[in-house]
């Protein structure tokens, strides 16, 4: 057996040869920051993002929820825009007669007025309103309770999703004709700005709407903290707003009818 004093002198002797050891970036210790994980800088970086956002959002909740509104909106409908120019082909002949000026010229691949449009209807309703609004439902229904839950789903679904769904309808294509031609309609003539709205197309936006919102907002009012509520709906809401810009643009029938021919062939 080992005398204590020979184990004290060979911890003196192993001392020197440990440090360095460390201080040449050898072995390390087992200590807290040598245990870290690789990915303990991605972690501390979407950590510190999460925090800077929440702070964003206590601070300024109206003009956040109302740029995140705008640039998600915006974003899907110059997404939807190219999606559908993509898609139509054209043939070298008709090429040669639109250089001749013997057919039409192809549309624009992108309508700016109309993007400007939809962000304008999104930021505003989608957006600003939308996020008021569900702040009122949560003080008149607070809580995460089965009942409480339950009211606030079909309360945005029935009442406050007709009201943005028709803000859609009759904006988007007022204020594409606005940021196009700098016109409005006579105010002789108030029915003009209703023309946008169309009982089909509610009713399309309306099933649409009833798919996928009222499952989001069933798991969005049991799970989702009210502070971040209004970047998670306009995230949700910027792939609903595919289908407001198709069926504002008029490629929505075309859309189905192309479905609809696929889901036959196979």
């Amino acid at each position: 057996m080992w005398s204590n004093s020979r184990v004290s002198a060979l911890l003196v002797g192993l001392l020197p040869v440990v440090s360095a050891l460390q201080s040449a970036g050898g072995p390390q210790l087992n200590t807290p920051a040598a245990a870290q994980s690789p990915l303990a800088p991605l972690s501390n970086g979407l950590a510190a993002l999460s925090d800077g956002y929440s702070g964003l959002v206590k601070e300024h909740y109206l003009p956040m929820a109302f740029m995140q509104a705008g640039v998600l909106a915006s974003s899907a409908d110059v997404a939807t825009q190219l999606m559908e120019h993509s898609h139509r082909p054209v043939s070298p002949f008709q090429t040669l007669l639109q250089s001749m000026h013997l057919a039409p010229a192809m549309p624009e691949p992108l309508i700016v007025a109309h993007v400007v449009a939809m962000a304008t209807v999104a930021s505003t309703m989608s957006g600003a309103a939308n996020a008021v609004w569900l702040k009122q439902l949560e003080e008149a229904f607070p809580g995460r309770g089965g009942r409480e839950v339950l009211c606030k789903t079909l309360i945005h679904a029935v009442i406050l999703a007709s009201i943005i769904n028709s803000a859609y309808l009759i904006g988007v294509p007022l204020f594409t004709a606005f940021f196009q031609d700098g016109t409005l309609p006579p105010l002789t003539n108030p029915s003009a700005y209703f023309a946008g709205w169309t009982l089909d197309e509610f009713i399309t936006l309306t099933k649409l709407e009833v798919c996928m919102f009222i499952p989001y907002n069933t798991i969005a009012f049991k799970f989702v903290s009210p502070r971040v509520r209004p970047l998670t709906h306009a995230m949700v809401s910027a792939t609903f707003n595919v289908a407001v810009s198709a069926v504002t643009l008029g490629y929505w029938d075309a859309w189905v009818r192309g479905a609809a021919h696929v889901a036959h062939l196979n």
